[in-house]
C-alpha cells in the first residue's frame, strides 16, 4: 500500500512529540498555542475539511467538517496537534504543516461548547 509509509511516519512523528522530542532535522518550536477557533486543512484527494468552535453549520472552514466543537491546539513550524478535551476516547489529531489552509485561534467569546456530532463520512 502506498500510504502505509507515509501513516507509519506520521505515527512516529506523533510519538516524538508526545514523548516531548523533536522530529530529526526539525524546530519543535511553538508558534501558537491554545483554542482553537478555527481550522482548515486539505485531506487525501485534494478535498479540504475543518472544523469550528461556532454552532452553525454554515461557518465551517471550506464547507466540509463538523461545527460546535471544543478543541486545543499547539501549532509549530512542522505540525498542528489537536486534542479535544470533551473527547478522550480520540488520541491527537496531528495535521502537517504543509496542509494547513487556514487556522485561527481563540475561543470566540463562546463560554462552553457541547459537541455536535461530525457530518457522516468525515
Amino acid at each position: 500500500m502506498k500510504t502505509t509509509p507515509f501513516f507509519l511516519g506520521l505515527a512516529i512523528t506523533a510519538g516524538l512529540f508526545l514523548a516531548g522530542c523533536a522530529p530529526p532535522g526539525g524546530k519543535s518550536d511553538t508558534v501558537a498555542e491554545g483554542v482553537i477557533f478555527s481550522v482548515e486543512y486539505q485531506m487525501e484527494g485534494g478535498r479540504t475539511g475543518g472544523f469550528t468552535r461556532l454552532n452553525d453549520s454554515k461557518a465551517v472552514p471550506g464547507g466540509n467538517g463538523s461545527w460546535n466543537i471544543d478543541a486545543h491546539g499547539r501549532l509549530t513550524r512542522e505540525f498542528l496537534l489537536i486534542t479535544r478535551p470533551q473527547r478522550q476516547d480520540l488520541g491527537p489529531l496531528v495535521i502537517p504543516a504543509h496542509r494547513l489552509v487556514s487556522v485561527q485561534f481563540g475561543d470566540g467569546g463562546i463560554k462552553q461548547v457541547n459537541e455536535s456530532q461530525p457530518r457522516p463520512g468525515n
